[in-house]
């Protein structure tokens, strides 16, 4: 949600060095994105502290609203440092935003100083990637079309995750009505669900759930003619990408966090929140609300666009 931003900011600032510090996991995501320079991983608190302090930087534009985003550039004494204020973290900026109203991606917009029609997030995906992803897919018989991917997962836990079953029963009506290729992916958290799905919707449901890295899984999305997925970041990482997504909400507010690509967003809940606890039985209820029916006809939709 970040991304809109920063392509904003590097047409602003063409000559600006920008680096992302971000968690190791997520390297490889951000070296996919056009508007970033270079990239920092450490890890820890305190060998990223000493990092930022040995490279001088001149700014910092810190996203997250959380303590330790700011307790970390404050300790490196990076002469600027740019973010909302809460969280005890007045202290620690030279410079606090208020947060507008609207999508979560105005926020970002709103930190970096930058205005503009936001244009869509952007990620250039490796063509090693495609490379490697077409081994994995060479033993599937009888490759499917059109090609459905379906992200069970959320890492934030049940309040995010459509019932397993209804995954199952999309799967099936998919394949009997529209002659599609199921595919299945996540990461290893996301392993033993993609492999329950991958059982009941049939023999041909292809689960690659933990067998991808980031830039393959980028790959797996943009090589997907529709892709149905909880509001996780495996939704957003298929709007990156270019890829058409129904994404299912409960609780969770798609106006703050929906989906920045061409979508649809299904959701029956009337009360809608930011955040939502892990595991809520009303959040759970409102994601049964919504049938395997109305994601399949979404899908429909979707891919007669």
């Amino acid at each position: 949600m970040s991304m809109p931003a920063l392509q904003l900011f590097r047409q602003a600032r063409p000559e600006a060095e920008i680096t992302v510090l971000t968690k190791p996991g997520l390297k490889a995501l951000w070296q996919m994105h056009p508007a970033v320079d270079v990239f920092q991983a450490p890890g820890e608190i305190l060998p990223t502290i000493v990092k930022l302090r040995q490279t001088h930087f001149d700014h910092v534009y810190i996203f997250p609203n959380s303590f330790r985003s700011a307790f970390v550039p404050f300790m490196a004494g990076i002469p600027r440092r740019i973010g909302a204020c809460g969280h005890w973290r007045r202290l620690m900026l030279t410079e606090t935003v208020c947060l507008p109203d609207g999508h979560q991606q105005f926020e970002y917009l709103k930190i970096l100083g930058v205005q503009g029609e936001p244009p869509a997030p952007q990620l250039n995906v490796p063509q090693e990637s495609f490379r490697t992803l077409e081994e994995k897919l060479s033993k599937v018989p009888n490759f499917g079309n059109p090609v459905i991917t379906l992200l069970p997962g959320a890492a934030r836990g049940p309040s995010k995750r459509w019932p397993a079953e209804y995954f199952a029963l999309l799967s099936k009506k998919l394949r009997a009505e529209l002659g599609a290729q199921i595919l299945l992916a996540g990461g290893p958290d996301d392993v033993a669900v993609c492999a329950e799905i991958a059982a009941s919707g049939g023999p041909d449901v292809i689960s690659l759930a933990g067998q991808t890295k980031i830039p393959e899984w980028a790959a797996l999305l943009k090589i997907s003619d529709c892709v149905v997925s909880n509001d996780s970041g495996g939704m957003h990482l298929t709007t990156a990408v270019g890829t058409p997504v129904v994404a299912i909400f409960g609780l969770t507010d798609p106006q703050k966090t929906g989906p920045l690509g061409q979508s649809i967003v299904l959701q029956k809940s009337t009360v809608q929140a930011r955040d939502v606890a892990r595991d809520s039985d009303a959040a759970r209820l409102a994601l049964a609300a919504v049938t395997p029916d109305e994601v399949f006809d979404a899908v429909r939709v979707l891919l007669k666009g």
